[in-house]
């Protein structure tokens, strides 16, 4: 009991966590009203009607009805979160006779590939003479152009064109970014072309946030005029600034096998440092008599100015908000534990934000400091250095070790990876993050001398030289990074749960929790074992949905054949994102890419021959642009017709040809054929399965 006592906010914090994580899986289900929330505050003064004895002894009560206020807010806040679900959303005023769509544009457009990306505010809605004002977020994608280039945070932005929903993941594991998206409340996308809209500046948005992206953009130019370009300049942008849109997928590739991409993502770490040359900066007033407020609010300020530096990034905000309570705690004197400040920081942006307890970046960051607080001063006792030196090394290791063993499930879970060198990788890069986020201060101080401002950029320059190529060759040598790992959301839970049963029994040395853990770790082998032997048994066939391309598996066991179209075999990166997922889940580890044009394949019990597959028991046929049906009446008995490549056949010929069959429209023909076959095989009455429209079609065999 004493212990809970010292930290009161992490006592708020779990049970407003499990009422927000109640909503997300209960909440399709059922819904409270506003008033149920008002109940257990009404219960809780009972305890001072009790007599004293029974008052002690059932104070349980009291934490009782304060938790489950405190679930329920949580599972209201959750709700009242959803914008979708608010009577105002645009959704609900969409329809045929939408004319007119505008709304402000509520973050910096990020480039990509064919257009820029940016997620726009509607606030106003006309549908024929009636003008509508509504809430909600679309993430717009806009076509590159000189217009589009032009667009800024605050803008407005009026349009015609109609948001579609997001849509879900059209092939098995690939990644769901309907879901990702409406953790940010965004359900609707839309695609403006050049032309198709009009831009009004500076018209709405947040000061604050205006001002900040400002600054950041300044800096950004500042950058590119000490002659820093390509990958120095995106590592610097990243790492100084938070602004990584312009990290190539190599660069990302090396950074994440290395270890190393915690320090392209501000956040604790640079905060931290921050916060450090700021508490060092103003050592002198500690001693002065106004120095008891005037420091606290300088450092405050420090950080507060950084964090506007980087735009006003999440992450920064979550490390900032964190440090800042340390330093008015401090500021206090109230010796608060740095888990109840982490906790507070959690606590408050849970009640602004409850959906940010699913992002990720919330979850590493804060896995992290908690595991750096709790396990890194135990961790640091195993070894007593003897110099400055040794002991400036093995706070790094100790620190790496304890926040990569509070960090590695949730990683694994996400990434599929595991860098085996990150102890070397953070050896090496986090003292090189302090250099250079210092010299990245100076720089900005010195930029106004002209011959000074040039040497610090230049140093800034190849600081950031050395690091690719520190991170570079750390990620190339040999075993460097375990792929295709893959751990399920139970079996994460499981592990945290194992590191938590085994750290209280080194604390305590209680042999329950030591049997517990075992449990645990008999659970976990149960899961594996499950695991490798479903992955043993599973045989499918899967024609993806993989916009104008054919690809077509067969899994047996861990045993992967894959049917693709001559693009796709030449370009195999564009099965990355589709398959990498699948292929992670279900252990595969033998891919064998065939070409579907091939006129014969006989390949582990698989034959392919002149467009037809025997696989798995399965006859399929495949038909494209040339392919020709049996004269006269004659029919093929096929289990599956997939339909490629715009084939002028029409549904009347394919069902006389194929009686019986199940017709699947694959990817790689145009959207007026799919709809053509669509509409005809829904008026013949026979079975079909569109891989655009229904996601990829998935056979167990």
């Amino acid at each position: 009991m004493k212990t809970w006592t010292r930290y009161p906010f992490v006592r708020l914090v779990i049970p407003l966590i499990a009422g927000i994580v109640l909503h997300k899986f209960m909440g399709v289900w059922f819904s409270l009203p506003l008033w149920v929330v008002i109940v257990p505050l009404f219960l809780l003064p009972l305890r001072r009607f009790l007599p004293e004895k029974s008052a002690y002894s059932g104070r349980w009560i009291y934490g009782l009805f304060l938790n489950l206020f405190l679930i329920i807010s949580g599972f209201l806040l959750a709700g009242l979160n959803n914008e979708i679900n608010n009577k105002s959303h645009f959704s609900k005023y969409i329809n045929e006779e939408t004319t007119i769509i505008s709304g402000i544009v509520a973050d910096e457009p990020s480039e990509r590939a064919n257009s820029l990306r940016f997620t726009l505010k509607p606030d106003v809605i006309g549908s024929g003479n009636l003008i509508q004002k509504v809430t909600g977020r679309i993430m717009v994608y806009a076509s590159k152009d000189s217009t589009s280039r032009s667009i800024r945070y605050g803008d407005r932005i009026t349009f015609s064109e109609l948001p579609t929903k997001v849509p879900g993941p059209k092939n098995p594991g690939e990644f769901d970014y309907a879901a990702y998206l409406a953790n940010k409340s965004i359900y609707h996308q839309l695609f403006l072309r050049t032309g198709r809209y009009e831009i009004k500046a500076d018209e709405g948005g947040n000061f604050f946030q205006s001002f900040a992206y400002r600054i950041r953009n300044g800096f950004l130019e500042l950058f590119r005029e000490t002659g820093m370009e390509g990958r120095e300049y995106a590592v610097a942008a990243a790492l100084l600034i938070g602004y990584d849109d312009l990290l190539d997928p190599d660069q990302r590739k090396e950074f994440a096998g290395s270890g190393a991409m915690h320090i392209l993502c501000v956040s604790g770490l640079h905060v931290g440092i921050i916060f450090l040359l700021a508490d060092k900066l103003f050592f002198f007033l500690r001693k002065r008599k106004r120095g008891a407020w005037l420091r606290p609010v300088l450092i405050l300020l420090v950080i507060w100015f950084y964090a506007l530096i980087t735009g006003l990034a999440p992450s920064v905000m979550r490390a900032s908000l964190m440090f800042s309570l340390v330093t008015i705690g401090g500021a206090m004197n109230r010796k608060s534990h740095i888990i109840n400040s982490v906790s507070a920081s959690a606590f408050l942006l849970l009640l602004y934000n409850p959906s940010i307890i699913f992002e990720l970046g919330f979850q590493l960051s804060y896995a992290a400091v908690l595991g750096i607080v709790t396990l890194q001063p135990h961790i640091q006792k195993l070894y007593l250095p003897f110099t400055k030196f040794d002991k400036y090394f093995w706070d790094i290791i100790s620190v790496s070790l304890a926040a990569q063993i509070a960090t590695g499930p949730i990683s694994i879970m996400y990434f599929s990876q595991f860098p085996n060198y990150f102890l070397l990788t953070n050896l090496i890069v986090i003292p090189l993050a302090g250099i250079l986020i210092y010299s990245g201060l100076a720089f900005i101080l010195l930029v106004k001398i002209p011959f000074v401002s040039g040497i610090a950029g230049w140093l800034l320059v190849w600081e950031f030289k050395f690091l690719n190529f520190a991170v570079g060759f750390i990620e190339g040598l040999p075993g460097a990074v375990v792929r295709g790992v893959f751990l399920s959301g139970h079996a994460t839970l499981l592990f945290y749960f194992l590191i938590l049963l085994l750290f209280a029994w080194y604390l305590n040395r209680k042999v329950l929790y030591f049997r517990i853990a075992v449990a645990v770790l008999i659970l976990l082998g149960i899961d594996f074992s499950f695991t490798r032997f479903e992955r043993a048994s599973r045989k499918e066939f899967i024609v993806h949905s993989i916009r104008n391309h054919t690809a077509m598996s067969f899994v047996e066991g861990r045993n992967h054949l894959l049917f693709a179209d001559s693009a796709l075999k030449n370009a195999p990166a564009k099965l990355g994102y589709p398959l990498e997922g699948y292929s992670t889940r279900n252990g595969l580890k033998n891919r064998k890419l065939i070409d579907l044009s091939d006129s014969l394949a006989n390949i582990d019990n698989v034959c392919l021959y002149r467009g037809f597959l025997l696989a798995g028991g399965k006859r399929i046929a495949f038909v494209s642009g040339n392919s020709q049906m049996p004269e006269g009446d004659g029919q093929i008995l096929v289990d599956y017709v997939v339909i490629r490549a715009n084939s002028r056949l029409n549904a009347d010929k394919l069902v006389a040809a194929f009686p019986g069959a199940v017709f699947v429209i694959d990817a790689s023909s145009s959207f007026r054929r799919m709809q053509k076959w669509k509409e005809d095989f829904e008026k013949l009455k026979v079975p079909f399965h569109s891989v655009m429209d229904e996601g990829a079609l998935v056979v167990k065999l």
